[in-house]
């Protein structure tokens, strides 16, 4: 009787402990940054959303709407990142603060992450590129394949990459370039905020 109490505690043992293990390798990781660094770091993104909001509206201007809409969405990754280390200085008891590695590209979908944080920092709204009501007929049949969408990951990613997807070719979506300069005045709007202290 003894060997079997044994043998059921060291089941659960290792049951517990390939959970724990599990647990450990799906969670992320946490990166040490010295509150001393935060300030430039907080520099180089509010500089990098900047430049890629100033990119996006030279190809806004040569046309070249799916590649703009990519670099808004980088802008709005950025303004996540700035976002949370802010916080993580302002709340800092040590020298030394923990952040998310998903901030910084590493751990499973850093993208997602970083713009569920977005989502938000800025109005709901800004984040649609096109209404579900608006009228394709003017359009191009060709290039209205996309379903309206927010901005998110994946539309990056049919803006940047051709791909195929349920047997056709996919490359951008439909787009109102009016959209992605309200999405980037909202990020814009919203930096501006964080930098000068204001919710």
């Amino acid at each position: 009787m003894v060997s079997r109490r044994s043998s059921s505690l060291d089941e659960s043992d290792m049951t517990a402990q390939e959970e724990n293990a599990k647990r450990t390798a799906t969670s992320p990781r946490a990166i040490g940054i010295p509150v001393s660094q935060i300030d430039e770091v907080l520099r180089l993104c509010a500089r990098n959303i900047r430049r890629f909001i100033n990119d996006m509206g030279i190809l806004l201007k040569d046309s070249s709407d799916w590649h703009a809409i990519a670099l808004a969405i980088f802008a709005f990754e950025e303004l996540a990142k700035y976002s949370e280390l802010r916080k993580s200085k302002e709340s800092a008891a040590q020298d030394i603060v923990m952040v998310d590695e998903r901030l910084f590209g590493k751990g499973k979908d850093p993208h997602g992450y970083k713009q569920n944080i977005a989502r938000n920092l800025i109005q709901q709204d800004a984040m649609i590129l096109i209404f579900p009501y608006f009228d394709s007929t003017y359009f191009d049949a060709r290039h209205f394949h996309a379903e309206p969408d927010e901005m998110s990951h994946a539309l990056r990613l049919d803006c940047v990459y051709v791909n195929w997807k349920d047997g056709k070719w996919i490359h951008g979506t439909p787009v109102v370039p009016d959209r992605i300069m309200m999405f980037t005045e909202a990020i814009l709007d919203r930096l501006n905020r964080l930098e000068s202290g204001s919710p």
